[in-house]
């Protein structure tokens, strides 16, 4: 119920979102035509009560100008239309170690795109990658800094993206300043010899817990993972068979997982 109750407290300006678990998607590719993003856009409509949260990334951030190339603009727009979907910016760190003006600057660009008045191009959050799972304070407070900083720039989904579970004594701040955070972004083999449970800091943590998957066949097996991820109550989810987010082929077999229980 915990994980039901975070989906619709993070969706609560679009239609109910009925999965307790969502897809969490790396969309990096650029969309030189309607048709790079189809996939992406044919498993958002075919499965409404699927909440996709969409990780767009023009240049390593928000590019150097007010607003995004005019494909990108198409492309956001588009996944605006949806109301599962929430567009979400990317941002790196650099480990809590990358100058604070930076961050702040490129998460004030993101605002900015909902100014743009032909097209809908708002941003919901802001994914944060290459953030920190250590216990010290200093990072923790960077973190907890960007994070105020982009609710405050109305960028009201925060995800810290460490990639590995967090270290004893961080978990409780961290999870603080973040909607979601993903402790496990790891090869799919990696993810058949680990045993879930050890892999996140706690149950009580799970609903703000993401897995990403890379380096998945086609032909492995999906619903198995999309199965252990809503059994544990999971906040996010998803499966990629390239290794660098070069390719959305399989985001229509993820979102059918979700319906596969």
């Amino acid at each position: 119920m915990r994980a039901f109750a975070y989906l619709v407290g993070t969706a609560i300006a679009m239609a109910s979102a009925v999965s307790a678990t969502g897809i969490l998607i790396p969309l990096y590719i650029w969309p030189a035509d309607d048709s790079t993003w189809r996939p992406v856009y044919n498993a958002i409509s075919s499965y409404p009560d699927i909440l996709f949260q969409v990780i767009v990334n023009p240049d390593s951030g928000p590019g150097g100008t007010t607003y995004p190339d005019e494909n990108l603009i198409t492309g956001v727009a588009k996944l605006n239309s949806y109301d599962n979907v929430q567009v979400i910016g990317y941002v790196a760190t650099d480990y809590a170690e990358r100058d604070f003006s930076e961050v702040d600057s490129q998460i004030s660009t993101y605002s900015g795109w909902s100014a743009y008045t032909t097209k809908n191009i708002t941003v919901s959050g802001i994914f944060f990658d290459e953030a920190p799972s250590t216990n010290d304070d200093t990072k923790i407070s960077y973190m907890q800094g960007i994070s105020a900083t982009a609710k405050s720039s109305n960028l009201n989904t925060v995800i810290f993206n460490p990639g590995t579970k967090l270290e004893p004594g961080s978990a409780t701040e961290y999870f603080k300043a973040a909607d979601l955070i993903v402790e496990f972004e790891k090869s799919y083999s990696a993810w058949l010899s680990a045993i879930p449970a050890n892999e996140f800091s706690a149950n009580g943590t799970y609903y703000k817990d993401a897995v990403i998957l890379y380096g998945a066949p086609l032909k492995a097996n999906y619903d198995d993972v999309i199965h252990e991820a809503q059994t544990m109550g999971l906040g996010a989810a998803y499966l990629t068979e390239s290794d660098d987010y070069m390719s959305v082929d399989t985001v229509p077999k993820v979102a059918a997982s979700f319906v596969a229980q």
